[in-house]
């Protein structure tokens, strides 16, 4: 149990024919929400945290990802069920670098506006470090839609070229592989229409799993279908958020803290603490996404 190989769960996944989903976190509560709603459901899972997040630029105050790899290890290490651990894609590759040095289990890299050859390039070079530090890489080709919940626009996506992804694979040798077809980032309110046949070509050229980005915009009817044409490993973020987000808007809502002891809204982590409400939310939807994952009761 406790900490596992990415690797070793991605296959353990496809030899039973499930999705191990990366739910991201982006504190220590999310994080432990995560990592009980899989005990809960006897899943394993993959924690982590988003590259390009902790190290943007606009932070009013720098974060230290050595910081959060030891957090992400450590809450992976007491966990009942196998757990492992991802910095999710960094747009600057020196966090990639230093997502490695900061014992995160998978490390990805992406930069969609890259050049492919230089992708593979580069990709590969990390790989090579990664690799010899036991730590494995997913890349991605193609590119997602990212949709906009603050104005309602959509950035259009590149959907992913089976040639060109068995290629990439192969050259850099990466360990999973992210693919766009027709799924979006940041998607609320509607779901996405997955391009099945995209996908079976994808799985039938490309030798390492398949990884769907954007879990929050797509149907969990067709979760089934496409762990069935190869995606092992499921990512959902933006919608984990939101049901925080909504979850503190009905306490508010609900409660007056002004009128509270602000130890009881906060810290002593009773039923009237707003951070356990928002902890037993977010466990009830990455419960529900783990069964439609398949991945319940798959924690051997």
């Amino acid at each position: 149990m406790s900490l596992i190989r990415c690797i070793d769960l991605l296959r353990h996944a496809h030899e039973n024919s499930y999705a191990v989903g990366y739910f991201e976190a982006w504190d220590l509560e999310s994080l432990l929400a995560v990592v009980r709603a899989a005990e809960v459901a006897r899943s394993p899972v993959m924690v982590g945290f988003c590259g390009e997040y902790l190290a943007n630029p606009q932070r009013k105050f720098k974060e230290d990802i050595n910081l959060y790899g030891a957090l992400a290890r450590q809450v992976a290490q007491s966990a009942s069920v196998p757990v492992a651990t991802l910095l999710n894609e960094s747009t600057d590759m020196n966090v990639a670098y230093q997502g490695v040095k900061a014992g995160f289990d998978m490390v990805m890299f992406v930069d969609e506006g890259m050049p492919i050859d230089r992708l593979t390039a580069v990709t590969h070079k990390l790989v090579e470090f990664a690799h010899a530090c036991d730590v494995a890489v997913e890349g991605e080709v193609g590119s997602l839609g990212v949709a906009d919940q603050s104005t309602g626009q959509q950035q259009a996506g590149h959907r992913t070229d089976p040639k060109i992804a068995a290629k990439f694979v192969a050259e850099t040798g990466v360990d999973a592989l992210a693919v766009s077809i027709g799924n979006i980032h940041f998607l609320e309110g509607r779901k996405v229409e997955l391009d099945f046949e995209l996908l079976e070509q994808l799985h039938e050229r490309v030798s390492v799993p398949l990884v769907l980005h954007g879990g929050t915009g797509v149907d969990k009817a067709d979760f089934r279908p496409s762990i069935e044409r190869g995606i092992a490993k499921v990512n959902v973020g933006a919608g984990l958020k939101r049901v925080v987000i909504e979850s503190d808007r009905r306490y508010l809502a609900e409660s007056d803290p002004s009128r509270m002891n602000p130890n009881d809204v906060l810290g002593r982590g009773g039923r009237l603490d707003i951070n356990v409400r928002g902890q037993a939310a977010l466990m009830d939807e990455v419960i529900g996404f783990i069964k439609a994952f398949g991945g319940e009761a798959k924690a051997s």
